[in-house]
Formats: structure tokens, sequence, C-alpha cells
């Protein structure tokens, strides 16, 4: 863990120092520190920033270690940062993926059931955030992610949207900035044809599985095809779930998106190490 911390710091640092950052020179704690600090909880800590500190303050690695409330007001103010530093990783990623083959698909992240919406007080009751996971059958109450992983599970692209928006809604709010030539597999729910005849106009291919009432018929190799790449996908959300683990503690809406989010990046992160 020592010597990851020391790559993901001296990594971070060096993008802070190639996008000219600059910080207040009062801080005790570096921007840095701060962004290594919130990365080491995703990665090692179920998001437990508590456990983070506490490990770098340990460890010798920090000599000054914020509390645990001044630090989650740092972290949101830097959170434009992290998101830079893993659009640009997710665009060097994109750049050395020589197959150019992509999956994509979207899993839920359920703050209540719907039983207990109107009484919960992270996030306000809309009808919008009530979605549905179909593989699990049931309800719930929150956010959707989807997510665009390359063939060997590394994601590049993601969009957080809420719980009821279906696949190809949520494929409209994806950047989709993506090389010329990629091929993105992905299951019957994001079948739109529109968004496939204006992709195929930038040279990227949207290969949505197809219903058995679809207009567009595919050949039964193809179909055999994507069953098989499009597996990868389930073992990156497999993962991501398996970090978050069942609670994810946050006193406010935008805590528990960062965290999401950090998530994601920390499995971004991982296939570095």
């Amino acid at each position: 863990m020592h010597d990851n911390a020391t790559a993901i710091y001296c990594f971070v640092d060096d993008y802070l120092k190639s996008s000219r950052h600059r910080e207040d020179s009062q801080c005790e704690m570096s921007d840095a520190e701060v962004m290594l600090a919130a990365l080491l909880a995703g990665l090692y800590f179920g998001s437990n920033y508590a456990h983070a500190l506490s490990f770098l303050n340990t460890s010798g690695l920090c000599s000054y270690v914020l509390s645990r409330s001044r630090f989650s007001r740092r972290l949101n103010r830097l959170e434009h940062l992290l998101d830079g530093l893993f659009e640009t990783m997710g665009d060097k990623f994109k750049q050395f993926n020589l197959d150019t083959e992509y999956v994509m698909d979207s899993y839920p992240v359920t703050l209540c059931h719907n039983m207990r919406a109107p009484n919960n007080r992270l996030l306000p009751y809309e009808r919008k955030f009530q979605g549905i996971c179909v593989t699990k059958h049931q309800y719930f109450y929150g956010l959707r992610v989807h997510v665009i992983a390359t063939a060997d599970g590394v994601p590049v692209e993601y969009c957080i949207v809420p719980g009821s928006w279906a696949d190809p809604h949520g494929m409209r709010a994806l950047g989709m900035d993506m090389p010329a030539g990629s091929r993105i597999l992905c299951d019957a729910g994001y079948t739109s044809y529109v968004a496939e005849d204006v992709a195929s106009h930038a040279d990227i291919w949207i290969d949505a599985a197809r219903k058995s009432n679809a207009k567009r018929k595919d050949p039964p190799y193809r179909t055999y095809y994507r069953s098989v790449k499009r597996k990868r996908i389930e073992t990156v959300f497999s993962t991501l779930t398996r970090r978050m683990g069942r609670v994810v503690h946050a006193t406010t809406i935008r805590g528990f998106i960062l965290k999401t989010k950090l998530f994601i990046w920390c499995e971004m992160l991982s296939a570095c190490l």
C-alpha cells in the first residue's frame, strides 16, 4: 500500500504541476495530499475518509493531516481537478486501446427503497429518481451510472443520471468522445436507431443487441460475438459494487455523488498500479 500511495501522489502532483494549478501557500496539507487521501479511501477503505487520513498520519506519508470535516470541505473544492485528471486518463486509455472495442452498460446506485423515499433526508423526493432494476426485478430510489469501458474492463467514460432515466436517455448524457472506428457493444436497452445513425457519421459503431421485434436484425455470428464480449462489463460492475459496499456514508447528495465517482476513478486508477 505504501508503494501504491507514493506512486499515486507522484502521479497527482505531476498532473497538478502540468495544469499549472496554484494553491494557497498557507495550506499545511497540500492539494495533492488531499486528493491522495481521497483516492486511497476509495481504493482500500471503502470511501471512509477518516480511515484514509488515519493511515496517512500513522504511516508518516503526510506531515500534517486535516480533520475529517475540513478534509471534506477541501475535497469538494478540488472535485473539478479530479474530474479533469480522470478525463485525461480516459483519453489516454482510448489512445492505447488499439482494438477500438468498448462495452457500455449501466447500474443502479440505491439511496433507499421506494417506500422510504419521501422520508429520506439526503435527496428530496422527486419522481425522476424512482427507477427500476430489471435484472433484480426491483424498484429503487436513487441514481443510475452509465459506464463505457475498454474490452479489458477499464472505465473511460461515465455519467450519473436520475434513476428513472432509460438507457437511451443516459446514453445521450455521455460525451461519447470516442476515436474514429470505435465499436461500442451494449445490450438491447440502448437501442436507438437515431443515435446509431448519428454516431455512424462520426465513424462510431453503436452495436446494440436486438430485440425479437427489432426493425434491424443481426446475423447470428454478431449476436454470439456481442454476448461473449459484453461479459467483461459485468465484471467491472461487480468490482465497483464490491468497492462501494452495502453502505456509503454521506451527509449531502453532493458528497454521495462524489463518492460514487470516486469508485469509478479508483477502478480506472487500479489499472495503472
